[in-house]
C-alpha cells in the first residue's frame, strides 16, 4: 500500500512537470505533436496532431489532426516551430527515420520519454542519446532531449 501511494505521488509530480514543460514548449510557437494519441496539450489552436491510429485521432481534441506515419510526415521543411514526441518512438520500427522527419519539419525538436524500470529494456542506449542530441534533461521519471540542429 505504501509503495502504491508513493508511485501515485511520483506520478502527480510527473504530470505537473510535464504540463509545465509543455507550456514552455508552446511558447516557441506552432507545434507538431507526433504520435499525438488523444492529445497532451490543452485546447490550443497552435498544435497539429499526427498519428497513424485512426481511433486515436478521433479521440484527439486538437483542432488540426493528420493521419500519417511519423516516418513520412506530409509537411514542408521547417513548417513548425517545434516538433515533439512523447513516448511514441519506441513503437516505431525505424525510429531514426521518424526522428529525421521531425528534424526536417521542425525548427526545434524535443523527445520526451519516460524512463523504464531496470527490468525493462529501453528503446535507446545512452551512447545513442549522445549522438541524437543535447541537452538531455532528467526530470522526475522522464528524459527530455533537445535534438541538435
Amino acid at each position: 500500500m505504501v509503495l502504491v501511494t508513493m508511485w501515485r505521488k511520483i506520478d502527480k509530480c510527473y504530470q505537473f512537470l510535464k504540463r509545465t514543460l509543455l507550456r514552455a514548449i508552446l511558447a516557441h510557437g506552432f507545434v507538431l505533436d507526433v504520435g499525438c494519441g488523444g492529445g497532451s496539450f490543452p485546447l490550443i489552436r497552435e498544435v497539429v496532431g499526427v498519428d497513424v491510429d485512426r481511433d486515436s485521432l478521433l479521440r484527439c481534441h486538437y483542432n488540426y489532426k493528420v493521419k500519417a506515419d511519423a516516418q513520412h510526415l506530409p509537411f514542408k521543411d521547417k513548417s513548425f516551430d517545434v516538433a515533439l514526441e512523447m513516448g511514441c518512438l519506441p513503437y516505431i520500427k525505424e525510429w531514426v527515420k521518424a526522428l529525421n522527419e521531425m528534424k526536417r519539419v521542425g525548427r526545434r525538436v524535443y523527445l520526451i520519454e519516460p524512463l523504464r524500470r531496470k527490468e525493462r529494456k529501453h528503446w535507446f542506449s545512452f551512447s545513442e542519446l549522445a549522438k541524437i542530441g543535447f541537452p538531455v534533461f532528467l526530470i522526475s521519471r522522464t528524459i527530455i532531449i533537445k535534438v541538435k540542429r
